[in-house]
């Protein structure tokens, strides 16, 4: 899809900001600014390397700080707010930025000034830290036109602060190549370096502080709000009439080539790349094949354990089991990518400890975190939906033990007070452990703690135990899952609201309304008759729909947050409580579809289809809120229309992936 912005979206620099892309290299990196090229966060850079993926990273680049010089006069083409108020306006120059997944030179950025266009692409390479940046500049007047070009770096953990106060003196500059009009350098300090390839001229200069930059995004949501950089040279391309002026920047050395030939050759890497991803997915309409490009963002390489895994969400966010279990359908199974998504459950098989599935992978000598109740029944449920998609039943064999594994240990009880109860129900959960996705904390309070017998968890837990009936025809399984069956049906259903409860807990919780029921209707197996899911869907429409996802909780709830904003504290009262989340949106559109299918109502058949076509009619327009091209992690409960958390989320993008994959099945 084209994603086209111009001056209207930035009459001011805070306009300008709201906005931004983000490119991926499937290691855990990435290069993400504003729409304008601003940096409106400490987590926002144009190269931020995976040191070790994917999380460990690298904020080695914050921008290019850039100058056009036309006959002696300046012009800053840079947009960057300053902690002193002497802020760069560069949007004023700047014309457009488009950006369009299925074009390799977007996203591009338009400047004019002084008679001067100047044109700016980026492209980030796969499988490797390396930002690419090409220059057209055009002066038809032929006068003495100079682009110069200051990067603007940090060589920091992404995890710390920028110190302003420590020695720049320890970096260095040296020449590593110098052929015709290229010229190649690595710049080093604090342990890393940086290669630096251009066809421009370097000016090396003592190293210096850039000035604290001001990020708007991270003082709203009461992160730090300010951050330097520093430069060690400046870049100048001399044009005459027209010229091209490359910059690549890696962790690479790329000595053996110029940087126009590296640029055009790693550019026609990407867009092969590009289309073979859309191929393999096979998907027809637009907004399906945008969002396949838009999910190749969160696959990733674990160096740790030398497979594939899923980034929960940039800018923020590492992988995790449960985000992973969740995404693992949208980013790899419709889009037919069947070798990594083995490799990915192959990598949690691996460390299945006690029946459960790590929800945070270890770094260094860290021990795995295995607080999910929810993931190892994701995992089962996952398996099977591999085989099916796939057609890989010759892993069944190979994956059965582990699967048999994380039942046994639901069954006769595991960490975290999970177990199954005497009504065959699964329960978990104890004082402040946080074991469900809505496992926020505030200090020694939890907001939603659901502890007891959580409704999806269980719906989960149905469908795993008809998953290994499937697998091994072993009646045991077949006959517990009915005992799930009928205790569900009995002991979850709220007549009074004509709907799921939430969890059952013996508190005020059981009854409210939330958006976690949906996935009873959706698993590989489900328990409902068809006019319970009608009901079910129907009180999810009524009380959390929006266009970009559900309501966790709502509106007339007394526990309702109506906005996502302000110090963590505040925004974590307020995560689960009525904060709209967009990846229950893909299932609620599935378990419309489902619903549709076995209905015998053609009128009501018609009147799901008109929904659907106009919710993902809607979807085509979030996608320019926020990152452009992809879909955030949360928005605010009452009236959605700002973008919160991480400004990409991988659940939210294959979730709804997934949704259109099934509706351009269902509508062919």
């Amino acid at each position: 899809m084209r994603f086209e912005f111009d001056k209207k979206n930035w009459t001011t620099i805070i306009e300008g900001e709201k906005d931004c892309y983000l490119l991926t290299n499937g290691l855990g990196g990435y290069s993400s600014l504003s729409v304008i090229g601003a940096a409106a966060r400490g987590d926002q850079a144009l190269l931020m390397s995976a040191r070790r993926a994917p999380n460990v990273r690298m904020h080695l680049v914050t921008n290019l700080f850039e100058k056009l010089v036309v006959d002696g006069k300046e012009y800053i083409l840079t947009s960057q707010r300053m902690r002193s108020g002497a802020d760069h306006e560069g949007f004023r120059y700047l014309e457009k930025f488009v950006y369009d997944d299925f074009d390799v030179n977007a996203p591009a950025w338009t400047f004019r000034a002084d008679g001067v266009t100047v044109t700016k692409h980026i492209l980030m390479v796969h499988d490797g830290n390396t930002v690419a940046v090409k220059y057209e500049v055009d002066d038809p007047a032929g006068r003495n036109v100079t682009l110069e070009l200051m990067p603007l770096m940090r060589f920091t953990s992404k995890k710390e602060d920028f110190d302003a106060s420590q020695d720049l003196a320890a970096y260095h500059i040296e020449t590593c190549k110098e052929r015709n009009s290229d010229r190649s350098y690595c710049i080093t300090g604090n342990d890393s370096q940086l290669f630096l390839m251009s066809n421009a001229a370097l000016c090396a200069q003592q190293p210096c502080l850039f000035g604290e930059m001001y990020f708007s995004q991270d003082e709203r949501d009461g992160r730090v709000a300010f951050g330097n950089a520093f430069s060690v040279c400046t870049l100048k391309g001399q044009v005459q009439t027209k010229n091209d002026i490359y910059v690549i920047l890696s962790t690479d050395s790329y000595e053996e080539t110029e940087a126009k030939i590296l640029y055009e050759h790693l550019e026609q890497q990407q867009k092969e790349r590009r289309e073979q991803l859309l191929v393999q997915a096979g998907m027809t309409s637009e907004l399906g094949r945008q969002l396949v490009l838009s999910a190749d963002a969160y696959v990733v390489r674990r160096e740790s354990t030398n497979g594939k895994s899923v980034i929960a969400g940039y800018p923020f966010f590492e992988d995790w089991g449960r985000d992973t279990m969740i995404s693992l359908a949208g980013a790899t199974m419709v889009t037919g990518r069947f070798e990594e998504c083995k490799s990915i459950l192959r990598t949690f098989a691996k460390y299945v400890k006690n029946g459960l599935l790590p929800n945070l992978f270890p770094e260094g000598g860290e021990t795995p975190r295995y607080n999910s109740f929810d993931a190892p029944l994701l995992f089962v449920n996952a398996v099977y939906e591999y085989m099916q998609y796939s057609g890989d039943t010759a892993f069944r064999e190979e994956i059965l033990p582990v699967l048999k594994q994380i039942i046994d240990a639901y069954r006769n009880g595991t960490d975290f007070h999970i177990r199954m109860d005497s009504d065959s129900l699964v329960m978990g959960g104890d004082g402040l452990e946080q074991l469900t996705w809505m496992d926020v904390r505030v200090g020694d309070f939890l907001p939603t703690p659901r502890h007891g017998k959580p409704v999806e968890i269980n719906a989960y837990w149905y469908s795993a135990l008809m998953i290994m009936h499937e697998l091994t025809q072993e009646p045991v399984y077949q006959e517990l899952a009915l005992e799930v069956r009928d205790s569900f049906r009995k002991k979850f259903w709220n007549e009074n609201a004509q709907c799921l409860k939430d969890v059952l807990s013996g508190g005020k919780d059981e009854d409210q309304i939330r958006c976690n029921q949906i996935w009873a209707l959706t698993m590989p197996f489900t328990m409902l008759s068809a006019q319970e899911e009608r009901l079910v869907i129907r009180k999810v429409r009524e009380e959390l729909y929006t266009t970009i996802g559900l309501r966790t909780l709502a509106k007339d709830d007394p526990d309702f947050h109506s906005i996502y904003i302000g110090p963590m504290e505040q925004r974590d009262r307020a995560y689960h409580q009525g904060t709209v989340w967009a990846f229950p949106l893909g299932a609620y559109y599935r378990a419309c579809m489902r619903y549709a299918e076995k209905s015998a109502d053609i009128t009501e058949k018609e009147r799901i289809r008109a929904e659907l076509a106009q919710g993902f009619a809607a979807l085509s327009d979030w996608l320019r809120e926020g990152c452009v091209a992809q879909i955030a992690e949360i928005y605010d409960g009452d009236t959605p229309s700002v973008s919160r958390g991480c400004f990409a989320q991988a659940w939210s993008v294959t979730e709804l992936l997934r949704a259109v994959h099934d509706y351009e099945k269902w509508i062919a």
